[in-house]
Parts: C-alpha cells; structure tokens; sequence
C-alpha cells in the first residue's frame, strides 16, 4: 500500500513536471505564431486597464494635495506612476511594430518577426497586469513637515523639574477627549514657548502642530493667514469673515493642535475662536489649543480646564545652567566658583537671564572681574524701571549686563537695530546691512561688502551670547523678553541710539531721539509737526505721512515707508526724498508694487 501510494506520487509530479516544462512552452511558441490577432486583442485590454488605474491614480494624488492629512505623495506611488508610464510608452512602441508587421506579413509573411513580437507582448501584458494588480495602495500619500516651524529638543536649556511636571501634564491633557483648552503661564523667559514646542515634537495623533504667536495686539487677519499657511490652505476668499469659514471646514475635518503663544489680553473666549475660523474638537474631530501667557488671569478667562504654571528653575537648576553656559569647570578656582554663585541668585532662577549672562562671562578669568560683574548686578537692583513688575526687573538687569559685556560698539547697535522691529518678527540680516551701511556704524569703509562682513560678525557674535535667536538661513529673532530689554536700553538718552517705538511715546520729549520705528499692524496718522532734527531713522508702516513731516529732517539716513489701505504713502514719498540730504536708504512698499535702493 504504501509502495503503491509513493508511485502514484511520483507519477503525479513527474506529469506536472512535463506539463509545465514541456507541453506549456509548446503552447506559447504556437500561441505565438498563430494566436496573433487574440495577443494584440488582449494587449489592448490591459492598456486600456492601466490606462484606468493610472487615471485614477493620479486623481486620488489630486485630492490627496488638498487633503489635510496628505501633503507629500509617497514614494512608492511616484514609483509605480514611473512604472505605469513606461509600460504605457512600451506598449505604444508595440502598436508601430504591430502595424508594420501587418503591412509586411500581407506581401512577404515573416514567422520569425511575428514570433517575436507575440513574445514582446505576451510578456508586456504579464508586467502590466502586475501593475494592476499592485494599484490598491492604502494610503496615496502623508502630511509634510510645515517650512519655517521648526519643533526642536531645545539644545542649552537644562530640564527642570517644573518644566518636566507641566510637559507630562500636557501630555496627559492632550489625551483626555473632554479637554480642549490648556493654559500654560509663568514669567517671561521661564521657558514657556520652548516647552510647548517640544509638546509640539513629541505629540502623537494629530497633525503638525500649529503655532501662532499672538502678542500684545492680535491681528485676526495674520493669525488666519499662519494658520492657513500651517495647514497648507489657500484662500479663496478676501473678508475675515469668508477666510474663517474657509479655515473651520478644513480645520473641523482632521484632529489639530494649535499653540497661541504670549497672549497678553483676554479673548472673548469662543466668539473670538470663530472669528478665527477655529473649530474646538467635538466628537474626535477639530482643535485642541495650548496658549501661553505670563497671566493666570487669561488662562482663566479663556476658561482653560488645565492651567499649567512654569516656574522658575531652583538652586540646583539654576546652578547647573549657569555653569554650562559660562564654562565653568572642576579647574576654575574656588573664589571664582564663590562669585559666580553669587551671580546666578540674581538670576531668580530665569533660564533666559541666566543663559545669557552666562554666556556674556564665559572666559572671564579673574576673581576680580567676577567680583566687579557681581557688584554691578546687585547695586542695579536700586534703579528704578517704569512698568516692569519686580519679579522681572532682575532679569532686565542681567540681560542689559550682558549687552554691556559686548566688546565691540558694532555688535551693540546691531543688537539695538534689531529692537526697531515688532515683536517675534523675522529679521532680514540685510537689512541690518544696509542700515549699518547708512549710519557708517563700520566706520568709513569702501563698500558694502566690507559692512557685510562685520554685521554678519556681530551677529554671529549675539547669537552666540542668545542675545539672538536663529529664525532661517537669512533671517533672526528677539525673544519677546530681551527685545523689551533692547527697548529699554534704547530709550535712554545715554544709550546713544534712543529709540521711539510706540505712537504715544512720540507726545513726550523726542528731540534726542535718533530712531523712530511704528511696524505695528495698525493705522495711524504721523504727527504733522513732528521735527526731531537728530532722527536718522524711520521706519513706519500703516501711517498716514504729510510731506511737511519730512521738512527739517536733515540727518536721516534710513526712510521705509508701507502704505496702508488708506495711507497716501505712495503719493508723498518722491517729494520727500528731495528735502532729505543725508538719506542713504530708503524703501517705499505698497500693496502692488515697491521701490528701493
């Protein structure tokens, strides 16, 4: 029985065997001479199903690009598109070879030619119906990393206990369906923004977070036009009203985390969010908001179901930071070590008072210089600094010790040009050129090149000391903290460089100034008798300017003009250059169109 079963087995396969080495090529070959007509037939059947599936494809990458949650095509699917156009390309080559075969097999018949060219199909139509087959892709694409918003580990900034505790809290808020609302308060230059950028890093199960800095004014257009920009969303329509219909039925179709960072005033709670065009999560779908203020009282009127405090960094903290920042080691000396210690406590724990004042002395050597550092923090605790709470006056006191520390003149006024813009604005470096060109802060020099050269420097230098932030390539920033310090600085006379940057300060004493800066959003009218004869720049934006204004301005060197909707910028700027000798720089932007040099 079982001899008889292993022969049946044997019998079975070697027939297989035959079948398939054997009998099945003899079919093909005779397939292939006389079933020609059948080959094209179903050729032309599995083109037209590529043809099909390819169509469908490329739909489905069309809607894919509207999608929120599908932004970059994956690979895979750009492979088979490749794939499918070469099959489609190759096929098309058959049909020339088909046509002529038919011309040339009614007056000479070629067998050979005919064989060869059925084999040519025959395995043509194999490939496509694999690409047929492999057309099922479960998804067409996934959502691209946003330009511009970079979520980071912070990298000098040590962990701190508080900010450990608030980033698990978070964590676990973000998860709970019934919560939609965080708040997440402390003082400036606690550290606030940089933990919720790393939330924004870690997160899981929604798209890439959405961050807005909202500042002391919010402009409802430009949060629209960041968060449009962060979802990949163009406008359609002009009105505010229209835009934020347009971003609540994007926003309402996905699940989004969108961080508000520094709000100073409270909103209107959710009339305010619909003015937006932002929908709050229901039923898994929509928005949930982390928002960052230096105020509890705003976290509760934004009626918040999680507040979060960021406190400062205790002793130990504070202490380690310090050290790492100033490079200080096991080999520096203990009287060192001592002053140093007395430092950090005027910090209060700040990490940003304390990163850069570590950095301004790092490679002080001398006990001497230490002690000398350390008497200056703390008899500036007696000077008075007009609306700054006493909790942040020590961190204005160490980051302007910092600017005192620069070497270079150069690298101060650079720091203090960067005050002239509004806050967490991207600053081109080049224009930071071109001012310092106009002022000769460089000295006499023969080219811009030259000027370049040490702006770059100087730069290079602040941010080295995070009196600067790195924003692009070409670009920098101000921490909302150190810039109100720059502002400081530059509104006293003995600065050198004082600095105007609000409207109602312009009704107080402006003959020294030599700045005048109005980039805020909103529309305003020049004082018609304004006559700082010492101005050498002015920068405004959005304000109605008489010609008479630019009258006795004799020294200005810099002119940027951005006419508004309803300011005649555009109209007066021609006849303002004519009554400005020492003008070096100017540039007049409008909607449509701008002029420079």
């Amino acid at each position: 029985m079982p001899e008889s079963f292993f022969i049946d087995a044997a019998t079975n396969a070697v027939g297989t065997l035959m079948v398939d080495y054997l009998v099945k090529p003899i079919e093909r070959r005779i397939r292939y001479l006389f079933g020609f007509h059948k080959i094209v037939q179903e050729l032309h059947e599995q083109q037209n199903n590529l043809n099909r599936e390819q169509t469908r494809i490329q739909e489905d990458i069309k809607e894919a690009k509207l999608n929120i949650q599908t932004q970059v095509i994956e690979k895979y699917v750009e492979d088979w598109l490749t794939d499918a156009t070469n099959a489609l390309n190759n096929v098309q080559n058959l049909e020339a070879r088909i046509e002529e075969n038919k011309r040339c097999f009614r007056w000479c018949p070629n067998w050979s030619w005919r064989y060869q060219l059925s084999k040519s199909m025959d395995e043509e139509i194999l490939a496509i119906i694999k690409l047929v087959n492999n057309s099922k892709f479960e998804r067409i694409g996934h959502r691209a990393e946003l330009p511009g918003l970079e979520f980071f580990t912070s990298k000098g900034l040590v962990a701190s206990k508080s900010s450990t505790t608030a980033f698990n809290k978070i964590m676990k808020a973000l998860k709970d369906a019934e919560i939609n609302k965080i708040g997440v308060w402390g003082m400036g230059g606690v550290g606030k923004t940089t933990l919720v950028k790393e939330v924004g890093n870690k997160v899981k199960g929604f798209g890439q977070p959405i961050m807005v800095v909202v500042s002391k004014i919010p402009d409802i257009g430009e949060i629209q036009n960041k968060i449009a920009d962060g979802i990949h969303l163009k406008f359609e329509k002009t009105t505010k009203d229209e835009r934020a219909k347009e971003l609540w039925c994007r926003l309402k179709e996905g699940k989004f985390i969108i961080i508000l960072d520094d709000l100073w005033n409270e909103w209107n709670d959710d009339e305010d969010f619909r003015k937006i065009g932002i929908p709050l999560v229901e039923n898994g779908k929509g928005c949930k908001i982390i928002l960052t203020t230096r105020r509890w009282t705003v976290c509760k009127s934004m009626e918040c179901q999680v507040t979060i405090q960021i406190d400062v960094l205790d002793d130990d903290e504070a202490w380690a930071l310090f050290k790492m920042n100033a490079n200080l080691d096991e080999n520096v000396s203990r009287n060192i070590i001592e002053e140093a210690e007395k430092i950090v406590k005027e910090c209060n724990g700040l990490p940003v008072a304390i990163v850069t004042l570590g950095r301004s002395l790092k490679g002080t050597k001398t006990q001497k210089r230490w002690e000398l550092a350390r008497k200056k923090l703390e008899s500036s605790r007696l000077m008075e600094i007009r609306n700054i709470e006493e909790e942040e006056k020590n961190a204005y006191m160490c980051i302007k010790m910092s600017y005192e520390y620069l070497k270079k003149e150069v690298t101060k006024r650079c720091f203090l040009l960067c005050a002239l813009y509004p806050e967490d604005h991207s600053i081109d470096v080049e224009d930071l050129v071109r001012y310092a060109w106009a002022l000769e802060l460089c000295g006499k020099v023969d080219s811009v090149e030259e000027v370049r050269i040490q702006v770059l420097e100087a730069i290079d230098y602040l941010k080295d000391s995070c009196l600067l932030l790195k924003d692009t390539q070409w670009y920098i920033k101000l921490h909302d903290l150190v810039r109100d310090v720059a502002l400081w600085i530059a509104s006293e006379e003995e600065s050198g460089f004082m600095i105007k940057s609000r409207l109602e300060l312009l009704n107080e004493s402006f003959e020294p100034c030599r700045a005048i800066s109005l980039l805020n959003i909103e529309e305003k009218k020049l004082p018609g008798r304004l006559i700082p004869s010492n101005l050498e720049i002015l920068l405004l934006k959005n304000c109605d300017v008489q010609g008479t204004c630019f009258q006795w301005m004799k020294e200005l060197k810099v002119l940027s003009l951005t006419a508004g909707k309803h300011c005649p910028v555009g109209m007066i700027s021609l006849y303002a250059l004519t009554s400005l000798p020492k003008l070096r720089v100017w540039k007049i932007l409008r909607t449509s169109h701008s002029l420079e040099t």
